[in-house]
């Protein structure tokens, strides 16, 4: 990767949990055989060198794929606590390596989120139930390695040279009460980025927030892709007609153009559309929808 100050943007991932190939697929021809766009790894996205947002089962294999580390990476953003966004195991490993750059990752989530997660890690070494003095001794031990901190809906934060506002989507993490955050992300010179994944048909207040604001660059999830048995206004997860209803209505509140450049991730490999077939059925809506795959790079507004 090039100096830190280069905010490129890497699609690590770009399926939804089973990835694609389903783990369990035993259709030859849908499952084992996929291969160049349609082999999809677990989303998640790299920002330059010093960020991140999610890290699932697969950043292994997406960072040596894309020739990456995270030797360099100060940042880890956190959407929701499943574990094909969140693999805590994995993100783990600083102290047992021989090679880093001697500083404490930063990772933030939701309050909830990083309860939840402080308690199962706390569990899983006592097998008991932990208590407040188990999480503060936890919190304590890691902190050599990890600084933990939390993030508010609708407010922006500065996190290293950029600025992170999460906005609430309509999806839960392992809790109901862990509402997913999806992310509008503020570059230096006022461009904006919106991560959204597990987004479901956004609740009123949160378009009314977008409105607010224009967005350069959007990156949406598009889980059920074909399928068309699902509501127009989805809990959990999108569809390409949702998708597009989403857009709809970010821009009759001003919040993007026709020309913004979109971006369709997270996909579940038993929607019924392969890339191809899916980048044609956008092709004939009214927005500038691409269809994002593993390793590919774009710079905002592009």
């Amino acid at each position: 990767m090039s100096d830190k100050n280069d905010h490129g943007i890497t699609f690590l991932g770009t399926a939804a949990a089973q990835g694609v190939p389903p783990v369990y697929a035993s259709d030859l021809e849908r499952g084992p055989a996929a291969h160049g766009k349609d082999l999809r790894t677990r989303s998640a996205i790299r920002i330059g060198q010093e960020h991140q947002i999610d890290a699932g089962p697969d950043t292994h294999w997406q960072l040596a794929r894309e020739g990456m580390s995270w030797f360099d990476l100060e940042h880890l953003i956190i959407t929701h606590t499943h574990s094909d966004h969140f693999y805590f195991d994995g993100i783990l490993q600083k102290s047992n390596a021989r090679e880093n750059n001697g500083r404490p990752l930063n990772v933030y989530m939701s309050e909830k989120a990083l309860d939840w997660f402080m308690r199962s890690w706390c569990f899983l070494g006592t097998l008991r139930a932990p208590t407040d003095d188990d999480i503060a001794v936890m919190t304590e031990t890691l902190s050599d390695w990890y600084r933990f901190h939390t993030l508010r809906f609708f407010e922006f934060t500065t996190i290293g040279d950029l600025s992170f506002c999460p906005i609430p989507g309509a999806h839960h993490g392992r809790l109901a009460e862990e509402q997913a955050m999806n992310y509008i992300v503020e570059f230096g010179n006022g461009r904006r980025l919106l991560y959204g994944l597990d987004t479901g048909y956004y609740d009123d207040t949160v378009f009314e927030f977008l409105s607010s604001m224009q967005l350069d660059t959007v990156v949406l999830d598009c889980t059920f892709g074909g399928r068309t048995d699902r509501p127009e206004q989805p809990y959990g997860h999108l569809d390409c007609r949702s998708l597009i209803k989403v857009l709809e209505r970010m821009s009759s509140g001003g919040t993007i153009r026709a020309s913004t450049p979109i971006y369709a991730t997270h996909i579940n490999p038993d929607q019924g559309l392969n890339h191809e077939q899916l980048n044609a059925w956008f092709m004939d809506q009214p927005f500038a929808v691409q269809v994002a795959w593993d390793g590919m790079k774009i710079t905002l507004g592009q």
